[in-house]
């Protein structure tokens, strides 16, 4: 038993040491607002581009691509998805609240926690698997997001609720609700829209800032720098399996050994990216009065630290168990980062820009990200307690 706690410990705290470092970094003053933007800004479209890229074309042959498992991943996903509908229905009465709720069931701080967890549990396999299943994982948030927000939204809402808003002068992104809403944040925030005056009928406008905000989060994602990172490692991996052998059985070209050079710099880049994402976390949670949606913030914490890790290890056992499944500790550490880590930061400016209740999606970002560390510490705990890791 004690054995299974150092492990379980020892795997969370890192992570935990990490953020407390980024929250008081903010609480002296060594890292302001201004500067937790830009440095989680140079994170996201450098060091992360990196890490994506070198995951990927470390991977030794596409033939060790694991669609099975990503196929597997993006249905559990779905049906998260479909029980967040449910659940919200009975969750609140606000149209704009409830998209906000169906985010929490299935989207997942994956990007930021998840990949310094698999890495931590399982080692540099749990890193590379996880680093691929950012395509699949990372395209079917944004567009369950946008498909979510979409229909359950209203921009109104915001600005009678709280004098703020999509139809508000100010924008979301000065870090009102909690977080510094950076929209480069994680894992594909939605960029930055352009806001209508609360003077302007909101009416006239309704369906144009649907289109607009629509367009904006498609053309967000195709440019996220995580997505491109993963697809241009794609693209030299499948290069790489096809280039001619020479006499000693190497390849042609290869960039660890012929731009050794350059692909020293973009590894070494790689190697900052967690850290510095993890600290910059720390540095945007602030608590905040949450008073008008205490209810939806606790049934939306629940579900996303409790509800959705139980549904989707159900599946996993429950395919495992009929054949269609095989796992082995890599898989598993893969699923407690996808499945059981907190909120992710971009769903507030989503949520804000597309008419949601950015102030609720902020305050489950915070407390999901704080009692996260004790539900996954759970979760590690169990898991290793029965074998599975």
């Amino acid at each position: 038993m004690g054995s299974v706690f150092a492990y379980s410990f020892s795997a969370v705290m890192p992570i935990i040491l990490l953020i407390l470092i980024g929250v008081l970094a903010r609480r002296t003053g060594y890292l302001d607002i201004d500067t937790l933007r830009k440095l989680n800004r140079f994170n996201f479209r450098y060091a992360l581009f990196a890490l994506m890229f070198v995951n990927i074309y470390e991977i030794e042959s596409i033939h060790n691509i694991p669609v099975k498992t990503a196929a597997f991943v993006i249905a559990v996903l779905l049906i998260l998805f479909l029980f967040g509908v449910f659940y919200s229905r009975f969750a609140t009465n606000e149209r704009f609240r409830r998209g906000v709720l169906i985010q929490s069931a299935f989207r997942s701080n994956y990007a930021v926690i998840g990949l310094p967890v698999s890495e931590t549990l399982v080692g540099a396999s749990g890193l590379q698997l996880a680093s691929f299943l950012q395509l699949p994982v990372v395209t079917f948030f944004n567009f369950m997001c946008v498909l979510t927000l979409s229909i359950f939204s209203d921009p109104e809402a915001e600005y009678r609720y709280y004098g703020e808003g999509p139809l508000a002068d100010a924008s979301y992104s000065e870090g009102r609700g909690g977080v510094i809403a950076d929209p480069s944040h994680d894992e594909g925030g939605a960029g930055n829209m352009t806001d209508i005056s609360p003077a302007a009928p909101a009416g006239e406008h309704n369906t144009g800032m649907k289109r607009s905000r629509l367009a904006k989060i498609l053309r967000g994602i195709i440019t996220n720098p995580l997505i491109q990172g993963l697809m241009l490692g794609l693209i030299a991996l499948i290069i790489r399996n096809i280039l001619p052998l020479r006499e000693d059985g190497q390849i042609v070209f290869s960039l660890q050994r012929d731009l050794s050079w350059l692909y020293s710099a973009v590894k070494s880049l790689s190697r900052t990216a967690t850290p510095i994402a993890l600290i910059v976390l720390g540095g945007q949670l602030e608590l905040k009065e949450i008073e008008g949606y205490r209810r939806e913030l606790i049934s939306g914490i629940l579900v996303r630290l409790i509800a959705a890790p139980i549904i989707s290890f159900s599946l996993v056992f429950l395919a495992v168990h009929l054949g269609w499944l095989t796992v082995t500790p890599v898989e598993i550490a893969v699923f407690v980062a996808i499945f059981g880590s907190p909120q992710a930061v971009s769903s507030i400016v989503m949520s804000t820009e597309m008419g949601g209740d950015g102030h609720l999606a902020g305050q489950i970002v915070i407390w999901s990200s704080i009692f996260g560390m004790f539900t996954l510490f759970a979760i590690i705990f169990i898991l290793r307690l029965w074998g599975m890791l």
